[in-house]
């Protein structure tokens, strides 16, 4: 919601330095309110006398139901316990095939990534479609999914889909993507080195050129 941008704003932040002293003053009247997104990081971090078991629990059940109440990261996380069989929830790759192309569909990165390579190489809930599946890995690449610059990558070092050649000409993969990764991707240094290997790709002249 809009009018608790600010205080989901400044939780963020105060999760990602580790700050829980903040968290407890932020987030209490944010939870009572059912807001999504305050749901979910009140139920990533824990302190050292809460049992593991218990912050397991805690944190599964935020998940879903800020998933329940619309925060799409949180959506995410429960099509991974779906794909990943984590914290005991019952494996259904159905399910999270939908619930990953469905953020896909609301313009997520790293989503678009996962759905286009079911297509790619058919090996999910929908059926192969390689055309359709590589016009999705490229435009994921243009919108900042790290995951696809690696994926890429090896497209281009082995040759793969023919489809990728008329998009290295007609549109270059900017090489600024070097700098950026979405945040379900944790190594920077990876992605940097696949994107300059990509942009470096796409700029050099063809074999038929020189």
């Amino acid at each position: 919601m809009d009018e608790y941008k600010a205080e989901i704003e400044k939780a963020e932040k105060a999760l990602e330095e580790g700050n829980l002293e903040l968290l407890r003053e932020i987030l209490p009247p944010l939870v009572d309110k059912n807001i999504p997104e305050a749901i979910r990081i009140n139920s990533s971090f824990f302190g050292p006398e809460v049992p593991e078991d218990e912050c397991d629990r805690f944190y599964v059940e935020g998940m879903f139901k800020a998933a329940e109440l619309g925060d799409l990261k949180a959506k995410y996380q429960v099509g991974v316990f779906y794909d990943l069989v984590e914290y005991d929830i019952a494996q259904d790759k159905e399910k999270a095939s939908y619930i990953f192309k469905e953020l896909a569909e609301k313009g997520d990165p790293h989503c678009l990534w996962i759905y286009a390579c079911e297509l790619i190489w058919g090996n999910g809930t929908f059926p192969k479609s390689t055309g359709e599946g590589v016009e999705l890995l490229v435009k994921a690449s243009e919108i900042g999914s790290a995951n696809v610059c690696m994926t890429l990558a090896q497209c281009y070092d082995k040759g793969e889909f023919d489809f990728l050649k008329k998009h290295r000409k007609k549109k270059r993969i900017p090489g600024a993507l070097a700098m950026k990764y979405d945040d379900t991707m944790y190594d920077p240094y990876a992605l940097t080195s696949a994107c300059t290997w990509i942009a470096a790709k796409s700029a050099a002249p063809s074999e038929a050129g020189r």
